[in-house]
């Protein structure tokens, strides 16, 4: 039995062996096809991958030589030429003759097999046929770029397939017919990163003419300033001596506002000279060394919410560990705060009292500055009267307060000065401080008299510099006239010897700049196929003017010289002040572009609205016809009704323009404008929004602007 069941396991295990060796063929032959299916998958996903990125270039291509031909119509063989080099910057090399064939305005041509590339450009389908066939060359208005390109298979040419082919196609217009209303920010804030107020003034003629207005120098010599001369420094009335010093007339800053200004949270100290404050109605009252007056102000204005605002209003434990302000802001931190210093004269051993004639910024907050004198911060002084937000002083605010010691003034406000010389230093606490007059004197309290008592001599450093900006030397200085009866220093040293080029004597920014860009802008259009209008806001809307000219005038009488008496005498004119009512200015741009009377919108052009600020929208149209723009909730709330009801507005205003088929093109100017905002009412509308952190980047985002309205994708 055991040898029976022994035969019978070793037949059985041969029949295993043999068995498991006709599996094995098997399974190898299965293996292989296996292998092989799955590197066809493979390569057919390497394969069409290759196709996927080469469909996506060549798209990309066709649109950009589409667009960038149609930026030279209607001269066709110039377009022809621009597409094939962006063609060419893009990867399709138009010069390769053994690999590429191109087609002009001959799209039933069959392409070379032999040529693995083809492009066709067309423009001839687009011409003016209403003219005589020998007129119409150069009259398009469209141009059809197609491109097909053969991709190489790596593995798919093992099953038949060599090459597959890729075709995109783009047409561009460009427009001759637009409707185009700039709707600009005039509000306040506009002057916000104005240098000096009163420094330059417009003159009757058109921009950049206008006046500057500097220091005195010297009513006596070209060679010499009158206020540098040490035979005056000081005054002594019934025992008590006196240092008059006006504070224009500092020795030293210690940021300068040719690299600091409109540096969000920087700050510095800059001369003012407006003698009357056109926001307030009011006379500036400062005193100085002539009869226009001048003083000190600590620029640029601040916003007060800390996140969005500019300035560097500090801490008494700031100034006293580095003097370095304003920790944790967005923008980083801390910064330096700028200090002023003025170098004077104790004609004797005593105790001095410090006097300040100054006023605070508008908030609360902003009404305190600090002092110190010798190298060494002193005190802290606050409780000064409020002045404008903006815009210089007002001749209702000035205070004269006599400076204390310590955080708070706690510590009394004498200090023992030795006879010599010594130095005053100032801080600002906060931005929009202004500063008119100090005396220094052994007298604890100022009488009227003494309070404007002419200022001494005696100034030091910068103040007796030629070529310090503030009194706007040149080559050669300048000779007394009647009409400014005072020397300029000879200034002849320096890249730019001639002073009164300096950014203190730059007009009323960032407003000026927009406008002049807005103006450039304006002059690119054609008035022979063209309108342009021109809305301006603040407070209120206003429409500055209608469309001009041609459908008011006519193609014969719409020249250049009707714009420039229009629109930019219009933009020319704006000046800053009030409150940011986009909602309002955007309402006005859309009524300027309406095709029915007492308007001037063409029903046959495209219409364009552009609207610039520089804010956020805080004021909204609040009479009748208005009431309407703020029920809906368009935009999210911040709990501020009145804001809240501002984006409302805006939004609403959005939804009008899209509904009338108007595209608005929105640009936002400098860190407090609120781009989220106004980037939606580009999308909402079929434009697109830019942000420009300076007023030098605005020429360049009209110049873009200037394209993209201009041309267009068809497909």
């Amino acid at each position: 039995m055991s040898k029976t069941n022994t035969r019978w396991w070793q037949r059985v295990r041969s029949g295993r062996r043999v068995l498991r060796t006709g599996q094995r063929g098997q399974s190898l032959v299965i293996v292989t096809f296996a292998f092989i299916g799955i590197l066809a998958f493979v390569g057919l996903a390497i394969d069409l991958g290759w196709v996927y990125v080469e469909r996506v270039r060549v798209a990309q291509a066709a649109d950009a030589a589409a667009l960038a031909g149609a930026s030279e119509l209607p001269l066709e063989g110039t377009a022809h030429t621009r597409a094939l080099v962006y063609l060419q910057e893009n990867g399709y090399d138009y010069t390769d003759s053994a690999n590429v064939q191109v087609f002009i305005d001959d799209r039933d041509h069959e392409p070379d097999a032999s040529k693995h590339t083809n492009i066709w450009i067309e423009t001839d389908y687009s011409r003016d046929t209403s003219l005589p066939g020998s007129q119409q060359l150069n009259t398009a208005d469209r141009i059809h770029v197609r491109v097909r390109r053969d991709v190489f298979m790596t593995f798919m040419q093992f099953i038949g397939f060599r090459y597959m082919a890729v075709e995109a196609t783009a047409e561009a217009e460009n427009i001759s017919n637009i409707d185009t209303v700039i709707v600009y920010d005039k509000s306040g804030s506009m002057e916000f990163d104005t240098l000096c107020y009163g420094c330059w003034e417009p003159s009757d003629e058109q921009y950049p003419s206008g006046h500057i207005y500097p220091l005195p120098w010297s009513d006596s010599t070209i060679a010499s300033a009158d206020h540098c001369a040490t035979d005056d420094r000081y005054h002594e009335r019934s025992g008590e001596v006196y240092v008059v010093i006006e504070a224009e007339d500092y020795s030293r800053l210690s940021a300068d506002y040719h690299d600091w200004g409109y540096t969000p949270y920087y700050s510095f100290w800059v001369l003012q000279r407006n003698s009357y404050n056109e926001y307030w109605n009011a006379q500036v009252g400062a005193y100085g060394r002539d009869g226009r007056g001048a003083y000190l102000s600590h620029h640029p204005y601040a916003n007060y919410i800390d996140t969005s605002g500019l300035g560097v209003p500090c801490t008494w434990d700031d100034l006293n560990n580095g003097e370095y302000c304003r920790r944790g802001l967005p923008a980083g931190g801390p910064f330096p705060a700028p200090r002023v210093d003025y170098d004077f004269y104790a004609p004797r051993d005593d105790y001095y009292y410090f006097h300040i004639r100054a006023q605070g910024g508008n908030y609360n907050r902003d009404r305190y500055v600090f002092w110190g004198a010798d190298g060494a911060v002193r005190g802290q002084e606050s409780g000064f009267s409020g002045g404008p937000y903006y815009d210089g002083a007002a001749s209702g605010s000035w205070s004269w307060h006599r400076l204390s010691k310590g955080e708070g003034g706690n510590q009394g406000d004498t200090i023992w000065l030795e006879a010599g010389d010594h130095a005053l230093h100032l801080w600002a606490g906060g931005t929009g401080f202004d500063v008119d007059r100090f005396i220094i004197s052994t007298d604890s309290s100022l009488d009227s008299t003494e309070r404007s008592l002419a200022p001494n001599d005696g100034r030091t450093g910068w103040a007796c510099h030629p070529c310090d900006p503030r009194f706007a030397g040149r080559p050669g200085g300048h000779e007394w006239t009647a009409d400014e009866p005072y020397y300029r220093p000879d200034c002849n040293v320096g890249g730019n010897p001639d002073q009164r080029n300096d950014a203190i004597y730059d007009d009323e920014q960032p407003i000026r700049n927009a406008l002049e860009a807005a103006k450039h802008f304006v002059g690119r259009l054609n008035p022979r196929f063209d309108q342009v209008g021109y809305v301006r806001y603040s407070t209120d809307g206003e429409i500055a003017s209608e469309l001009q000219c041609l459908r008011r005038l006519g193609a014969d009488n719409c020249t250049p010289d009707v714009i420039t008496d229009t629109v930019l005498y219009e933009l020319d004119r704006t000046s800053a002040g009030g409150s940011t009512n986009i909602a309002e200015g955007m309402g006005l741009g859309v009524n300027v572009l309406n095709t029915i009377s007492p308007h001037y919108g063409r029903p046959g052009a495209a219409h364009v609205m552009v609207v610039m600020t520089d804010g956020q929208a805080n004021r909204y149209p609040n009479y009748p016809n208005y009431h309407e723009c703020w029920q809906e909730d368009l935009w999210p709330d911040t709990g501020d009704t009145t804001t809240d009801r501002a984006a409302d507005c805006v939004m609403y205003y959005a939804r009008v323009a899209r509904d009338n088929a108007v595209v608005v093109y929105t640009i936002s100017l400098g860190e407090s404008a609120d781009r989220e905002l106004m980037a939606e009412v580009a999308e909402l509308t079929g434009g697109f929004h830019r942000g420009a952190d300076s007023r030098e980047e605005l020429d360049a985002i009209f110049d873009e602007l200037y394209e993209r309205i201009f041309l267009r994708l068809i497909h």
